[in-house]
């Protein structure tokens, strides 16, 4: 079935149980229950619980699963007791755990549970000699490829010919034994309970329908049962029935004040709140009454697990909660360690081992003396060639699927990291805005300079029409503080975003070079708006603990969303003249231009949905005066001396200098931008390793270095390498840099702080890209790009010698922002 059918979850709730679809239901579905293994176990309980409501024939039918699985449960108490009196005639301690040791309180009676076989606990020092004994009553030891388990030995199967008929619970499947050394494999799990070592001296004896046997403990036997689910929870296979089986008790024995108490004194924290989750799973799905003891557990249960039960509640009672692998996402929520939660990552990521054959069978050399096939000294080789090539066709197999499913673990697993930051509506809708303003805004200028060039137009023009944008954006910092404090967030950016798209869609369509300096110094105005109003809304549509993840989330998607805007803007051109060979190059440039100026129009449809409430400012003074910002500026001003210079023309420098084909330089564009995101990644590893200042400053020492190759190298492919990982580096500093600022000043200074750190990069920049411009059209690009490696690391002392200062507390906060 495709999920676990809600009806039958409904109707077999402990508290509001809603049965009466169960007798509306189409028998269409009921033969799909009655027919799926994973659905058809609750059948039994569902049978006890609401039979008057079941069709007649669907209770016909369970009836004859109820005959069946107690003829079953004769068939264990047998295979167990001469199981037992094996073992005991070697003396050796038992346990019985799983099963019918579950009775009283899972079930009414074993014989109305399933069971599938028999498992038994014995110390780890015996555990072999146990295996030895049952070995003799004919027992045959089995493991199937990829199943093997660190807590149990493999299956023991008794000599059988049976087959499967198409009945579940067929009282003639073998009853197998399963030898189990440990209650939890702590070194596996990388979860380490306490109490554990004490089930076993505190074992009883226990009797039941004829059976003597050894048990756990009452309080063990539920903590066992807890765990048991708790393991298959994390490994995303779980099993209805257990869950049943465990609601019926936290239900049934909510009262027990006596029990719950030895149950919190025997059982530590560590054990307890393990248990815990397990209650909680066995709530939410039967709606189960828990003991006060339990809930107080449950309600202690960190907020990483509780967050992924918000998540996650629906999906572990569909199957494909097991190919999915959602479990682990919990599994590494109960991680502490970094080694630990990247070693539970890739065990659960590609579960698929390499194993090295054996040379022969395991067979005595009795059996092989008596075999004429093992005489031939080849047939050791050949087994071991046979059993190489069968495991690497498995290992291929199960490789290929799950990396076919790579892609859908990593994206939900990043859908439910994102869901715990708490980011509501209005933040997505504001980020479907902000991802139509970045892809226009960097298809636009990917070609709008090479347009220029094919409009005849040189490198030195090209300098000043980008210095001109960034004296707009100067002339701008004033006006857009003051027009978002009158006119409020919404409306600002509705009126850039809806003036700005026209005034692109102009540039693109006026050649002369009044109009491009003219029309230049209005975009760069106009972008300037929304430059200052990102930081702000972003902050009214978070709270504290969403804050630093959205600032991430907005900044990083601009940049990411580089790879496809380049993509799309290199091949768009060649595209449209295949389409229409009437159209030229530069003309084909001029529709992609125009189209670029429509996705960004298009950012009005969600920003008209978008509900920022104005508040009134509480700024005494437009630019705050803060000790802080007059060392940070300085640097800052520096620093933007080389973000200004070659980032701006890099396309002029790949074009003019490299002579790059145009869909060539949009792969490295896009490579570019991939690494962007990659160093924005990176770079709070770096700061907690280096400290936040001393990370900064070495990233623009890298900047430094990597320019000075590239002002060394004239070939194509070298510098579009150097140059990937130069732009990598150069924008890993600025989320350290921007949440340093927005932590070295008060709450109400951000906005003004925020204007004044554009209107130093908007100077600073403005005269930097025309200096550029110039600089590369008369001196070569060598030299130029060898001075600005110079600057970078001037920029690098400057900013560790005027911030680096210990008693920046504000720092401090800083990493753990950035890893938010």
């Amino acid at each position: 079935m495709g999920k676990f059918p809600h009806f039958l979850l409904s109707a077999l709730r402990f508290q509001d149980a809603r049965r009466e679809a169960l007798r509306r239901l189409p028998d269409a579905e009921w033969n799909r229950v009655l027919s799926d293994w994973h659905v058809v176990r609750l059948t039994l309980p569902l049978r006890q619980v609401c039979g008057d409501e079941l069709p007649a024939w669907v209770r016909e039918r369970i009836d004859v699963f109820f005959a069946d699985n107690a003829l079953r449960f004769e068939r264990i108490k047998s295979a167990y007791s001469c199981a037992a009196k094996a073992l005991e005639e070697s003396g050796l301690d038992y346990l019985v755990i799983k099963g019918f040791s579950l009775w009283p309180g899972y079930a009414d009676h074993p014989k109305y549970r399933p069971q599938s076989d028999v498992d038994l606990f014995c110390p780890p020092e015996t555990i072999f000699r146990a295996r030895d004994a049952l070995l003799a009553l004919g027992y045959t030891s089995s493991l199937q490829r990829g199943q093997g388990s660190t807590e149990h030995l493999p299956i023991l199967t008794p000599p059988n010919s049976w087959i499967w008929r198409g009945n579940p619970f067929d009282p003639e499947i073998p009853i197998s034994l399963e030898l189990h050394f440990t209650w939890w494999d702590s070194a596996n799990h990388r979860i380490h309970p306490q109490g554990l070592e004490d089930f076993w001296p505190r074992r009883v004896k226990r009797e039941f329908d004829g059976l003597t046997f050894p048990g756990l403990a009452p309080v063990d036997n539920l903590g066992y049962t807890a765990l048991n689910l708790l393991r298959n929870l994390l490994l995303s296979a779980l099993a209805t029935e257990q869950v049943y089986g465990l609601a019926r008790f936290l239900h049934s024995h909510a009262d027990d004040g006596e029990y719950w108490e030895r149950w919190r004194h025997l059982h530590p924290e560590s054990l307890r709140r393990l248990e815990a989750i397990s209650f909680r799973l066995a709530s939410e799905w039967f709606a189960c009454r828990l003991s006060d003891q339990a809930q107080e557990e449950v309600d202690r249960l960190p907020r990483p697990v509780q967050e992924f039960f918000r998540h996650f509640s629906k999906a572990t009672l569909s199957p494909s909660f097991n190919p999915r692998k959602d479990g682990m996402w919990l599994h590494l929520d109960l991680l502490q360690s970094r080694a630990d939660k990247s070693a539970i990552l890739r065990q659960r990521i590609l579960p698929v081992r390499l194993q090295t054959p054996a040379i022969a069978p395991g067979a005595s050399g009795e059996a092989r003396a008596g075999n004429p096939a093992s005489r031939n000294p080849l047939s050791p080789v050949a087994y071991a060639c046979r059993q190489s090539i069968e495991h690497a066709t498995w290992f291929v197999m199960r490789g290929s699927y799950h990396i076919a499913l790579l892609p859908l673990r990593l994206w939900r697993g990043l859908s439910y990291r994102v869901s715990r930051k708490n980011l509501g509506r209005q933040f997505w809708t504001f980020f479907a805005a902000s991802f139509c303003f970045d892809l226009g805004m960097t298809m636009y200028f990917f070609l709008y300079n090479l347009y220029l060039l094919d409009c005849g137009f040189k490198e030195d023009f090209l300098g000043l029409m980008m210095s001109f944008m960034n004296i707009g954006s100067i002339a701008c910092t004033i006006p857009a503080a003051i027009l978002i404090q009158r006119l409020g967030i919404r409306r600002s950016l509705l009126t850039c975003i809806a003036v700005l798209s026209a005034v692109f869609a102009v540039r693109a369509m006026i050649a002369p070079r009044s109009g491009v300096l003219a029309l230049a110094l209005l975009g760069g105005f106009l972008t300037t708006i929304w430059a200052v109003a990102i930081s702000p809304a972003i902050a009214q549509l978070t709270d504290e603990q969403s804050r630093p993840f959205g600032f991430s989330v907005v900044f990083s998607s601009g940049i990411g969303v580089g790879i496809l805007a380049n993509l799309a803007a290199s091949r768009l051109p060649g595209l449209f003249v295949r389409m229409s060979p009437a159209l030229s190059a530069t003309q084909a440039k001029q529709v992609v231009l125009l189209v670029a100026s429509a996705i960004v129009a298009l950012g009005l449809i969600p920003l008209s949905l978008l509900r920022i409430q104005a508040q009134p400012s509480c700024e005494q003074k437009l630019y705050p005066r803060n000790p802080f910002l007059l060392r940070f500026l300085p640097a800052l001003a520096v620093w933007s001396l080389v973000t200004g210079s070659l980032s701006p023309l890099a396309n002029v420098y790949f074009s003019q200098y490299l002579h790059t084909p145009l869909e060539r330089m949009g792969v490295i564009f896009s490579f570019s931008n991939l690494f962007q995101v990659l160093g924005i990644l990176v770079a709070p590893f770096l700061f907690r390793k280096l400290g936040l200042v001393s990370g900064v400053a070495c990233t623009q020492l890298v900047v430094a270095l990597l320019l000075g190759f590239l002002a060394a190298t004239s070939g194509a492919l070298p510098a579009a390498m150097i140059y990937v990982f130069y732009t990598g580096f150069l924008w890993m500093s600025e989320p350290g840099m921007f949440s340093l600022l927005m932590s070295g000043v008060a709450p109400g200074e951000r906005a003004g702080a925020s204007a004044l750190n554009f209107l130093v990069i908007s100077l600073v920049q403005a005269g930097a890209v025309a200096a550029t411009g110039a600089s590369f059209a008369r001196y070569g690009y060598p030299a130029v790009l060898g001075t600005i490696a110079g600057v970078a690391l001037i920029a690098a002392i400057a900013f560790r010698v005027l911030l680096g200062r210990n008693d920046l507390m504000a720092a401090k906060s800083v990493p753990e922002v950035l890893d938010a």
